[in-house]
């Protein structure tokens, strides 16, 4: 085996405890910062981000990897923030899920509305059949 001075083996050890007591320090820091979020304002910024994401008018002004980027860490405290309500505040957990709820249905309606008039531009308008008053038929 390797040897190692005695002091330097206190030092590691001393360390070792150290960042032990850091880790939990940070993960106490990390459970208050969640603690202070409220969960409207994480769904209002996800909505802002979908408005710019999804608006047929003006094209997205950022870059397309900086919308995801911003969109995977509101993701990623929505989903501590959703686990900690479940966890710790149940009585509130229902207002939560229905908040969360509501987002994504606004979400599906923003991206349906998007798709329909990206899709409406390519539509030519002489391609329309129109009914034949004549006949009653189409075409």
């Amino acid at each position: 085996g390797k040897f190692m001075n005695p002091t330097d083996q206190a030092r590691k050890e001393a360390r070792r405890r150290e960042l032990k007591k850091n880790k939990k320090q940070r993960i106490l820091v990390r459970n208050a910062v969640l603690k202070g979020k409220r969960p409207q304002e994480i769904i209002e910024e996800l909505e802002k981000i979908d408005d710019m994401e999804y608006n047929p008018v003006t094209p997205c002004p950022l870059n397309q990897k900086v919308m995801l980027e911003k969109r995977r860490k509101l993701m990623d405290t929505w989903d501590r923030v959703f686990k900690m309500y479940e966890k710790e505040a149940p009585d509130q957990f229902e207002d939560v899920k229905k908040h969360w709820a509501t987002y994504q249905e606004r979400k599906a309606d923003v991206i349906r509305y998007y798709e329909s008039v990206v899709a409406a531009k390519d539509v030519q308008i002489d391609a329309i059949p129109l009914p034949n008053i004549a006949t009653g038929e189409l075409g």
